[in-house]
């Protein structure tokens, strides 16, 4: 079992004619530490797609000019920097104990240039920036060539093996290669006779001639490494035995691989259970609505033509919606029959591009409590195949006036093979539904309790193991964090006791995220608390923003591995001098890459109410505080941002020419912009905020009010929050260059008298007085 480490596939469809190539924006390289972290889980095989444009940036027989070939390589030729990229990925997994397959994920297309007559390449552009490809300014000058047997075919078999020879020849023997993929989800192939693509009477032979032809291309080369062969419709597991003329092919140690997902359509794109059900209809069955079994009910027929056939097959693709359990409840049985059947498992999908990050499909660990939070697709799958092993944490509401219970969630990201027990207590006057904890056994199992607070208190709950020494390999003794409770009738009054508690009542009382730069781990798989000096990938929400499912994790997951990534770089944990310690990220340097909370955003008939969702939109009342500092007198960029990575809105706080700022701007562009008169002073923390609400905004500086405005916004969905940078319209926006101590956001409007209780709380985790 593994996942399919999405992100180097991802550069179309822009390749060839836009600036859609480069690594960490347009694709992205999987990290040497989140293979480790996956073979550490008890993952043992994993899928790399790759993308054949970007690989092989001209076909073998390409009859290109110089000045084509000066700029796009040469015939046939691999492209240095994308090869040395797939080496790495194979030496990280060979580094962890594991392997991965290979997979050409181009649907048996290419996307290419249109070259004339004489070899060149009409409007041939190649980019200032060396990461990006040559484009041609001429949209019409890309084609899509296509499999085909007919002749004048744009995409022949001697280019098909011409590629996977070299691919043999490249990594055969490497100890971190499991296999080659030779295409990824054929379909939509020509007619008999044609050579452009067709959703209608497509030639079912084509495939089968182009894999048996690869196949011996591959042998011809490397006789031993296992081949993993797709079919016909999309890679259907329904298909396999009756789409694929021909099938079984001949050849050694050949693996066929199919896909299949759980919606109406099993395509993967829609993650609505009701919404599905509705349909009344079932890929691979026609009427009838999906049900619990449908997942089973599609991969039986794959894995009954492979005992039949003496074959082996491969799950290849799967994937398994994480916001609704009924979902999770069909996954369960499709990868218990697979495990049974001897059937390969590969999860889609996992891998660390931006877009992947709490997709409504994924195997993407995240950050909770300062622990990595398992995705919930691998407990299910550790359950199939008995890996006993999880991650305990909770979550739930911390604010309630005397009386009013509130519901603590206590829950598994992972599989236990035994009930855990554990015991809560509480320091306050207050009282617990219970005392006793069962967490069952089983994949991603939970339980809940309450806890109903006496008037004005501030409470402890901690949680203690039994400790049976049954647990010590699936949890190793730990359990969640304490966690405090609010019944404050005065938080403000109460911060002449403890400003520290009645800061986190506020807090509480409206749900909101902190970070708290100090918090700072090396990383989200694997890491450590970052030490001076040392980079920090993974920031823990430390306020009361998270829900279960849905951690409000601050994290960079871009790979910096090498120049041939860019120059794109880590902040750095900071140590100040004095007689207080305080720790911050250093974000001075010009190309350091913010810290990102990304999420779904609703989509109707889609993901209509996704649980991974973000504290508020454009449009509602909303609040940030910010505390930071800056070596340099005239500094511009992003401090915070809420927003959408695919749009153009946002809600941002910052800097201009070293002018506290904060902005607004709606899907019409239309903007409010409050900037305070004065620089902030170099090397002393500040404290920032800004205020929105329909008619009233807001920007503090030092907890005095510097400017105001009274727009109105329209709807606005936000899926992502960023700290020390942004991302809008598909691109990075540069950060502030300085200094970041804390943040806190929510959704709500906080009084004067709880902006300035909260401000001089972040104030004092900068080290002011």
């Amino acid at each position: 079992m593994g996942t399919n480490l999405s992100g180097m596939e991802w550069a179309r469809p822009g390749l060839r004619y836009g600036l859609s190539s480069e690594p960490n924006i347009h694709f992205s390289v999987p990290r040497a530490a989140e293979v480790a972290y996956l073979a550490a889980c008890g993952y043992r095989k994993n899928r790399l797609p790759i993308q054949w444009e970007l690989l092989q940036p001209m076909l073998h027989d390409t009859p290109a000019d110089s000045a084509a070939q000066a700029a796009i390589g040469k015939p046939g030729a691999f492209h240095t920097r994308y090869e040395s990229y797939i080496t790495g990925v194979l030496d990280a997994h060979a580094a962890a104990g594991i392997q991965c397959i290979v997979d050409c994920h181009n649907s048996c297309r290419y996307q290419d240039f249109r070259f004339q007559g004489d070899g060149a390449v009409s409007g041939l552009t190649v980019p200032p920036n060396a990461l990006m490809r040559p484009y041609t300014t001429d949209k019409s000058q890309v084609q899509e060539r296509i499999f085909s047997l007919a002749p004048g075919a744009t995409l022949t078999q001697s280019n098909f093996n011409d590629f996977w020879t070299r691919v043999a020849t490249k990594w055969q023997g490497h100890p971190g290669l499991a296999g080659y993929g030779l295409m990824n989800e054929p379909h939509d192939m020509p007619r008999p006779g044609e050579i452009v693509e067709s959703t209608d009477g497509e030639d079912l032979t084509i495939w089968p001639a182009y894999a048996k032809a690869a196949i011996k291309a591959i042998r011809a080369v490397d006789a031993a490494t296992p081949i993993y062969v797709g079919g016909n419709g999309w890679g259907s597991a329904m298909g396999i035995a009756t789409l694929n003329p021909g099938f079984p092919l001949a050849g050694h140690n050949l693996i066929y691989e199919v896909h299949l997902y759980l919606d109406a359509s099993s395509n993967g794109r829609v993650f609505d259970l009701d919404t599905e059900v509705a349909k009344g209809y079932s890929a691979g069955f026609g009427r009838g609505s999906i049900h619990a079994l449908t997942g089973l009910d599609r991969l039986r027929p794959a894995t009954d033509w492979a005992k039949a056939k003496g074959v082996r097959v491969a799950l290849t693709e799967v994937g398994m919606p994480i916001d609704d359990m009924r979902w999770h409840e069909m996954f369960k049985p499709v990868v218990s029959h697979a495990i049974k059947s001897d059937c390969e498992v590969y999860s889609w999908m996992g891998g660390n591009h931006w877009p992947i990050r709490n997709y409504a499909i994924n195997h993407v660990p995240g950050w909770h409590q300062n622990k990595t939070l398992e995705p919930a697709v691998s407990g299910v799958m550790k359950a199939a195949a008995g890996l006993a092993q999880a991650t305990l944490f909770d979550d739930g509401p911390a604010f309630s006036l005397a009386g009013i219970a509130l519901t603590i969630t206590v829950y598994a990201r992972g599989f236990l093979a035994r009930p855990v027990t554990l015991t809560v207590a509480a320091n306050g006057k207050g009282t617990l539904s219970k005392s006793r904890l069962t967490i069952p056994a089983g994949a991603n199992g939970q339980t809940t309790f309450s806890y109903t607070p006496a008037a004005n208190e501030v409470a402890l709950l901690s949680y203690r193991s039994d400790g049976q020494p049954s647990d010590s390999g699936q949890l190793a003794g730990q359990v969640p964090p304490p966690r405090k409770i609010f019944s404050l009738t005065d938080p403000v009054a109460y911060a002449d006791t403890s400003l520290t508690d009645a800061a986190l009542a506020i807090i509480a009382r409206y749900s909101a995220c902190k970070w708290v730069m100090a918090d700072g781990y090396t990383d989200y798989v694997l890491g450590a608390p970052a030490a001076a000096g040392q980079a920090v990938r993974a920031i823990a929400d430390s306020g009361y923003g998270s829900s279960p499912g849905n951690a409000m994790e601050m994290l960079i997951w871009i790979n910096t591995e090498g120049k041939a990534m860019g120059n794109r770089t880590l902040p750095l944990m900071r140590e100040n001098s004095g007689t207080k310690s305080i720790k911050n990220t250093d974000h001075t340097a010009p190309d350091a890459f913010g810290f990102w909370c990304k999420k779904s955003a609703p989509e109707p008939g889609v993901q209509p109410r996704p649980l991974n969702r973000v504290p508020y939109n454009l449009d509602d009342a909303h609040f940030v505080i910010a505390a930071l500092s800056v070596a340099a007198k005239n500094n511009s960029g992003v401090v915070f941002q809420a927003s959408k990575a695919e749009e153009g809105y946002a809600s941002e706080l910052g800097l201009s020419n070293g002018q506290p700022q904060a902005k607004w701007v709606d899907a019409k562009g239309r903007t409010a912009l409050l900037t305070s008169t004065a620089q902030l002073p170099i090397n002393r923390p500040a404290v920032l905020a800004f205020t929105s609400a329909p008619g009233a905004q807001s920007l503090r500086v030092n907890a005095a009010e510097v400017a105001r405005s009274s727009a109105t916004f329209p709807r606005g969905v936000y899926a992502q929050l960023l700290l020390g940078g942004g991302f809008r319209n598909y691109y990075p926006q540069a950060g502030f260059r300085g200094n970041l101590y804390a943040v806190i956001t929510g959704k709500g409007a906080p009084s004067a008298a709880e902006l300035a209780v909260l401000e001089k709380y972040l104030g004092r985790l900068a080290g002011l007085a």
